[in-house]
């Protein structure tokens, strides 16, 4: 009667509560219900199992053990995978149930001793029973063979699942594949919603791992259609069930080395008594466990874990001695490499420090040599310039009252003529102009300051145009890129003299050219404005441009060479620069840079 009463006891736990924690409740709390039970049996379940274990296998285990072994009071101990030795030794079991896996990790670490192994109805053998799926949506074409699914995303039930987890992630360990980086990521269901199949069904995952007969079961349950999904690599065979992997044992239960022998046969009798036909399984011997051996060496697990750490430290421990003459010849190489290194640079950086020594000097030298010369040409060209201008500057001044009294006389005698008038007028204009030069040479002689103003720099570039002589510009195909506007700052009839020096040598030099060009642009450049001249004169030498803008430069044989040292002096005295740049295949291009008037705030 009271058998009868603690099988209700277990059913009504299984079926009320279909969870595998509540199961134990009633299993932990049955011992305590029998007071019959004077020796105690502890069993020890080890939680990687799901929850059709526990109520298809496990309770009717129970309930025949209890109905068998009256004169013994079972107890249930479940077992976390976390820290499994730990666990074991904590509990003290004399018997646990675990996957294949568990039993050969067990037997090496503690030792254990084969009941029975669990054989189901659908399996091939009980050594040949538990197997794995790979399963992927239909649509997915590119996932044709396990291979193809490198680097993508896994959906499995949990990461010690042995028909699941292991024995797949073992067929890709025996394909060469690392099963650690194999998969980029791995989503685990833990039993609960979302499942594997919905893993891979929304889209969370590329491919899910099933265990024994779990796709055939979503199918029977509905819980996934026909056609949704495709087996990978699936094999035929006449089992129920497929499997895309090797086939490994089933459950095993197992003594510990500290049961009493007692205890072991009362507990195999048991066992092995099941009745056949009564369940959809039953407790056989079986054996086949090498498989199992290799399937943990090859994820390096369980017996074979000290691969994971342990493996170099192993090898270099066995070439200690291989290692040390290794190390000292290395070492040995290694201070010769640094002392002749050493020695070849201390050899260079002495070569280096003489040759810049060297070169300093000569540039020294150089340079004054130049600024001598420069010097010279200075003080004659203002000497020169000072006797010039005051010569030149009073004809000048009589040429420009003779055409006003000129134009005067014409008018008084009534004489009109526009050209006589025209040629009057600019008559008085290039008078002006040059005396306008000559006061300017004279300033300049005399280290005056010029005097600055806002003007167009427009408008001083269009004159400076203008004021080429038609031979010097015919025969070269000239451009202008000019604003309307562009306001500066600085003295115009300087800057214009500036850009009209560089104009003519732009035209000069495009001369000599089979297709003669030059051009003049205007743009704005940060708090300045770049006046660019161009020409595709012939290439010249490395030296010649190299010594462009210099005070003392010149490219002519008889040639002072103060030309681009006024045109700089005066940009320079204007608050500007000019910049030299080769144009490819030839030509040269000027920038001159003229301050920009600032724009009020």
């Amino acid at each position: 009667m009271l058998v009868k009463v603690l099988t209700m006891i277990y059913s009504i736990c299984a079926k009320l509560l279909l969870m595998r924690k509540w199961v134990f409740l009633c299993l932990l709390f049955l011992p305590f219900l029998s007071s019959a039970a004077e020796r105690e049996i502890r069993i020890g379940l080890i939680d990687t199992f799901d929850q059709d274990f526990y109520l298809e296998t496990f309770v009717p285990t129970i309930e025949h053990m209890q109905k068998t072994l009256k004169d013994y009071k079972v107890t249930v101990v479940e077992l976390q995978q976390n820290n499994l030795l730990a666990n074991v030794v904590k509990e003290r079991p004399d018997f646990l149930v675990s996957s294949a896996g568990n039993f050969v990790t067990l037997i090496s670490k503690l030792g254990a001793q084969q009941i029975a192994t669990e054989s189901r109805n659908h399996a091939y053998s009980p050594k040949e029973a538990v197997s794995s799926v790979f399963i992927v949506r239909n649509d997915r074409k590119d996932l044709q063979k396990i291979s193809d699914l490198k680097g993508k995303v896994l959906s499995a039930t949990e990461p010690h699942d042995f028909d699941g987890m292991l024995v797949g992630m073992g067929e890709i360990a025996t394909r060469g594949f690392d099963p650690d980086t194999f998969f980029s990521k791995t989503l685990f269901s833990h039993y609960q919603y979302p499942d594997v199949a919905t893993y891979v069904k929304v889209g969370a995952a590329d491919v899910g791992i099933l265990g024994t007969c779990q796709y055939e079961k979503l199918l029977t349950t509905g819980q996934i259609q026909p056609g949704e999904f495709r087996v990978l690599e699936a094999r035929s065979n006449s089992e129920a069930c497929l499997r895309s992997t090797e086939r490994y044992p089933d459950t095993v239960f197992y003594a510990l080395d500290t049961a009493p022998i007692e205890e072991v046969k009362a507990v195999s009798l048991s066992l092995l008594s099941m009745p056949k036909g009564e369940f959809n399984f039953e407790w056989v011997p079986a054996s086949g466990f090498l498989k199992v051996y290799d399937l943990m060496k090859c994820l390096k697990l369980g017996p074979y874990e000290h691969l994971r750490e342990t493996t170099v430290k192993d090898f270099i421990l066995s070439h200690q001695k291989e290692f040390l003459l290794a190390a000292l010849l290395l070492c040995a190489i290694l201070v010769h490499i640094v002392r002749v290194n050493w020695l070849v640079n201390r050899r260079t950086e002495e070569l280096k420090f003489a040759l810049a020594v060297q070169r300093a000097t000569e540039r020294k030298a150089r340079e004054n040599r130049q600024k001598l010369d420069l010097l010279e040409k200075s003080r004659v060209i203002s000497q020169m310039s000072s006797i010039f201008a005051h010569e030149v500057k009073q004809p000048i001044t009589n040429l420009i009252y003779y055409a006003s009294a000129l134009s005067l006389l014409l008018q008084q005698l009534g004489v009109k003529d526009s050209r006589v008038e025209y040629a009057l007028k600019q008559m008085n204009s290039q008078a002006k102009r040059t005396s306008d030069i000559v006061e300017h040479v004279r300033s300049y002689a005399k280290h005056k300051a010029n005097r600055s103003e806002v003007f167009n720099l427009v408008e001083v570039i269009q004159r400076a145009i203008n004021s080429i002589n038609k031979e010097e510009i015919e025969g070269v195909k000239t451009t202008a890129d000019l604003p309307k506007e562009a306001m500066a700052v600085g003295d115009s009839f300087e800057i214009e003299l500036a850009v009209l020096n560089i104009l003519k040598n732009a035209l000069k030099a495009a001369k000599n050219s089979p297709s003669p060009q030059s051009s003049v642009s205007l743009t704005p450049h940060e708090h300045m404005w770049k006046v660019t001249v161009t020409d595709n004169g012939p290439k010249i030498s490395e030296e010649i441009f190299s010594a462009l803008g210099r005070p003392t430069s010149t490219s002519k044989k008889d040639g002072l060479g103060v030309g681009l040292s006024i045109v700089l002096s005066i940009i320079e005295n204007n608050g500007g620069h000019l910049a030299f740049h080769r144009i490819e295949p030839n030509g040269i291009a000027v920038d001159l840079f003229v301050k920009k008037k600032e724009e009020k705030q």
